[in-house]
């Protein structure tokens, strides 16, 4: 995310995203209105997990699990992704409110 943000370094981003005191509910509720606007009241909530292949375990939750991506049993980082969708229109949103 440093990398593709202007004039931004990793410390800064780092302490913004994890460290700081800020009220963190509206922010995750955006992408919940956001997607309201977009897709109009969804008629559907979509939930799907993926893998991630990962060399090492400095990622968090990195351990050998399955990888459906993959079809085996690897090491791996998997997430949980939630979507609404309505009429052919999706979009992903922050399920934890």
């Amino acid at each position: 995310m440093a990398e593709a943000v202007a004039n931004s370094d990793y410390q800064s981003l780092h302490h913004m995203l994890s460290e700081s005191n800020r009220d963190r509910r509206g922010v995750r509720r955006q992408p919940v209105v956001d997607a309201n606007a977009h897709c109009g009241y969804p008629s559907a909530q979509l939930l799907d997990e993926s893998a991630f292949e990962k060399k090492g375990e400095m990622s968090a939750g990195v351990a050998r699990q399955w990888n459906g991506r993959l079809g085996k049993v690897d090491n791996c980082q998997v997430g949980l992704f939630a979507a609404v969708t309505r009429d052919g229109l999706a979009s992903v949103v922050d399920a934890e409110l």
